[in-house]
């Protein structure tokens, strides 16, 4: 078994581990029910392909800790492909929170400036009417400022 998957049991293996007969199988197999895969000429069945089928398997002890090992490191490497495209999710989220940080203040930034222009247009406009109203004084006659002042 050093070139097949561990996950893989010969039919008599795989008959044991679901409690039918070999023949069961074999009638099983040629009904389409059962897949098998072919190595080196010899026909195996996937675990997976009998827990689908039969529901329960009775593993032999090597087959559990190989199965067991295959998945485990499996999982391993999920788990660390997981946890670094967690990190890069969490950059990414931070550097949007950044970037909406810096909108919120540069809209901020745009209210305040849009203030600041509104009291300056109405300071100029005050200016301007002054400034009218001192011209307006200073056309006026020296006698009209004095009675009419």
């Amino acid at each position: 078994m050093s070139k097949q998957s561990s996950n893989l049991l010969n039919l008599t293996q795989a008959a044991e581990a679901v409690g039918i007969t070999r023949k069961t199988l074999y009638s099983h197999i040629d009904k389409g029910l059962v897949s098998v895969t072919r190595q080196n000429g010899k026909r195996y069945v996937d675990v997976s392909e009998l827990i689908r089928n039969y529901g329960s398997v009775s593993l032999p002890e090597e087959k559990v800790n190989a199965v067991t090992r295959s998945q485990t490191k499996h999982g391993d490497d999920a788990i660390l492909a997981m946890q670094r495209e967690l990190v890069e999710l969490r950059k990414l989220i931070e550097k949007q929170q950044l970037l909406l940080e810096d909108k919120q203040q540069t809209e901020q930034l745009r209210e305040l400036m849009t203030g600041l222009q509104n009291e300056r247009d109405v300071a100029t406009q005050e200016l301007e009417k002054v400034k009218a109203e001192l011209e307006a004084e200073r056309k006026k006659g020296f006698w009209s400022k004095l009675f009419n002042g």
